[in-house]
C-alpha cells in the first residue's frame, strides 16, 4: 500500500486527495493545509487526518501532492524532497528559473520522484493525439498546435495579480506548451505576443507564440479574455493528420487512405500514474526538468512580446 498525503486543501488539493481516497491500493493518510478550517473539512469528509502544519505529515507518507500556488511552492518541495518523500507538484512549477532549479536540484539530490501536474499528457484527445504521432505513422511533423480560450474574470482572484500566477501564460498556457514539447521535442526558437484585453486586468489574459523545433513547428493560442470559448487542438504530420473537432471529436487521415474517427479508451489517471511511479521508482511521464523547460519558454514569450524578437531557447531548456 502507498501511503499518499496532501499539501495544500484549495480546490486541486481537494480533488486528488477524493481521487486518492478512492484508489487501490494507496492510503490517503492526511491532508496539510495552514488554514485549519480548509485541512479539517477534508478530514471530516475523506475521514482521514488533518494538519496544519505539513512537517508532522511527512513521517507517515511515502509521497505528498503538493497543491499550494506556485509563489507559495519552492520551500515546500524541498523540505519534502530532503525528508525522502516523492513529489507530486502542481502546475506551474514556480514563477523564476532559480527556484526551478531550486526544487528540481533538491529531488535531484534526494533520489526522489518531482512529477508535475501537467495534466494533458493524460487527457483525451491529448494523448491519443501524442500516442498516434510517437507511433511513427503520421510521419516527420510538420505542425502542431492548440487554441484553447476559456473566458474567465480573474480580477477577484490570485490568478488575476501577474506577481502571483504569471498570467495566462504561465497559469494556463503552460499546459499546452507542455504538450506541444512533448509531440515536437525541445523547442530552439520562440515568437510570442501576450496581451491584456480588458481595462483593470493586472495579468496577462491572451498568449500567441510559434515555436520551432529541430523538425516542424508548434503554436498555442491561449486565452482567459471574454468572448467565445473555442478550442482547436492538431498534429500534421508528412505521412497524415490528426485533427480534434470541438465536440471532440478525433479525425484522423493516413496518406491516400480513408478518413477514420479514433474512440479512445479510457487510460490511467495522473493520480494512479503518480502512485504506480512511487511503488515503482520509475521517472513518471512528466517530470520537474519537464516544467523547468515549460517555465523557461513562458518567459520566452513574455520577453518575445516586450522586445517584438524571437528568443533563442537551447540553452534555457539544459
Amino acid at each position: 500500500m502507498v501511503n499518499i498525503g496532501i499539501i495544500g486543501c484549495g480546490g486541486m488539493g481537494g480533488h486528488h486527495a477524493r481521487m486518492i481516497s478512492k484508489m487501490e491500493g494507496a492510503t490517503l493518510v492526511g491532508v496539510a493545509d495552514e488554514i485549519e478550517d480548509k485541512a479539517s473539512g477534508l478530514e471530516e469528509e475523506l475521514q482521514t487526518k488533518a494538519y496544519t502544519d505539513f512537517h508532522d505529515l511527512l513521517p507517515h507518507v511515502d509521497g505528498v501532492m503538493i497543491c499550494t500556488p506556485p509563489f507559495a511552492r519552492t520551500d515546500i518541495v524541498v523540505d519534502c524532497a530532503k525528508a525522502g518523500k516523492h513529489i507530486f507538484a502542481e502546475k506551474p512549477i514556480c514563477l523564476d528559473m532559480a527556484s526551478a532549479d531550486k526544487m528540481v536540484d533538491a529531488a535531484d539530490r534526494a533520489g526522489v520522484i518531482m512529477m508535475m501536474g501537467y495534466v494533458l499528457r493524460f487527457t483525451h484527445p491529448f494523448q491519443v493525439m501524442y500516442e498516434t504521432y510517437a507511433s511513427g505513422v503520421l510521419g516527420r511533423l510538420v505542425n502542431c498546435w492548440t487554441r484553447r480560450y476559456m473566458p474567465y474574470d480573474t480580477s477577484s482572484r490570485w490568478y488575476g495579480d501577474q506577481s502571483k500566477s504569471g498570467g495566462v501564460t504561465l497559469d494556463f498556457a503552460s499546459h499546452d506548451i507542455d504538450w506541444v514539447r512533448w509531440v515536437g521535442g525541445d523547442v530552439q526558437q520562440v515568437y510570442g505576443r501576450v496581451d491584456r484585453v480588458r481595462p483593470g486586468i493586472q495579468a496577462d489574459e491572451h498568449v500567441h507564440a510559434l515555436f520551432s523545433f529541430d523538425e516542424g513547428v508548434g503554436a498555442i493560442d491561449d486565452s482567459w479574455a471574454p468572448g467565445l470559448s473555442d478550442s482547436s487542438i492538431g498534429i500534421v504530420g508528412s505521412e497524415g493528420s490528426i485533427i480534434v473537432e470541438r465536440d471532440g471529436t478525433i479525425r484522423q487521415k493516413l496518406g491516400d487512405g480513408e478518413e477514420t474517427v479514433i474512440t479512445p479508451e479510457p487510460g490511467e489517471t495522473i493520480q494512479e500514474h503518480f502512485v504506480a511511479r512511487v511503488r515503482d521508482g520509475k521517472s513518471p511521464k512528466v517530470t520537474g526538468h519537464d516544467a523547468r523547460a515549460v517555465l523557461a519558454i513562458v518567459l520566452a514569450i513574455q520577453e518575445s512580446s516586450q522586445t517584438g524578437k524571437a528568443v533563442e531557447m537551447r540553452k534555457s531548456q539544459s
